[in-house]
């Protein structure tokens, strides 16, 4: 027994924790935001499985602050089939949306020029006077702008059948005067309703979000008031065409999997449970 014992002490001394020494404890998205993958507890092993917490949690590098909210109890499935599995709860995905929404990152202006030539609408005043004829009649011939921002954090939740994202916009419309200042139109509010593919690419968690409802609410308007439903078809366009696509380009260049060095994986897994991804694959140390 005391052999045993020996044994054990050595492998871990030896194995064991070298290998936790190389898992990552932060790692940097971008310039504004990282991710704390800090264990919160020791880990546990038992006859089959060695078990670690990890925090998993987006911060802003410039001013770090907790989340005001918790990460929810885990029910984990008894999965066996791959080597090594690795839970994502839908609260790292919120932290990222909370610490994005703060650093006032996702906004997007939009103008003329990021039509489509082949487009059946343009960004201009007479355009848009064919919907709401005071914007025509006030500022003709004009180009448009509008200033597009994310008024709440972005809230993903993660259940057996997939994952949405409720994403709050607020988009502010603008004349473009003679002399490139810009008059404001009108304030609308858009909710939406996402649905959101998450896959593994080169140990990096990416993502593709797809539009599938789009609500408007006129929160202020400087030209008098008028029905939002006349706008419904532009922002139906506007939303998939120009917004998503931008976010999306930044998704698929994905966030870093606390991963320890040398790991090649294969066969991979990627299955929604309620309130996290269950992620499992077969590792190679090499």
């Amino acid at each position: 027994m005391e052999d045993i014992c020996k044994m054990l002490t050595n492998t871990v001394s030896s194995k064991l924790q070298p290998y936790f020494q190389t898992l990552p404890v932060t790692a940097k998205v971008d310039r504004m935001v990282g991710i704390n993958y800090s264990l919160v507890a020791p880990p546990k092993a038992s006859a089959e499985n060695l078990d670690g917490l990890l925090k998993g949690e987006f911060f802003s590098l410039d001013h770090p602050s907790p989340p005001p909210f918790a990460p929810p109890a885990l029910a984990l499935p008894a999965d066996h089939d791959r080597m090594v599995y690795l839970c994502i709860s839908e609260y790292f995905f919120n932290t990222a949306g909370l610490v994005y929404q703060k650093a006032g990152v996702l906004n997007l202006t939009i103008n003329n020029s990021m039509i489509p030539k082949k487009s059946l609408f343009s960004l201009t005043t007479n355009f848009f006077g064919t919907l709401i004829p005071k914007v025509s009649t006030m500022f003709p011939n004009m180009e448009m702008q509008f200033l597009i921002w994310a008024s709440f954090p972005p809230h993903l939740t993660v259940h057996p059948s997939g994952l949405d994202l409720t994403f709050v916009l607020e988009t502010q419309a603008f004349a473009v005067l003679p002399n490139a200042s810009l008059a404001p139109l009108f304030l609308i509010e858009m909710n939406s309703s996402i649905s959101v593919d998450i896959g593994v690419r080169s140990k990096r968690l990416i993502g593709e979000l797809r539009l599938n409802k789009l609500l408007l609410e006129l929160k202020h308007s400087n030209i008098g008031p008028f029905s939002v439903e006349l706008l419904q078809a532009v922002m139906n366009f506007a939303v998939p065409t120009l917004v998503l696509p931008k976010i999306n380009e930044k998704l698929q260049r994905g966030f870093p999997l606390p991963l320890p060095a040398y790991i090649q994986l294969s066969n991979l897994v990627l299955q929604p449970h309620q309130d996290f991804l269950l992620f499992g694959a077969d590792v190679r140390y090499s």
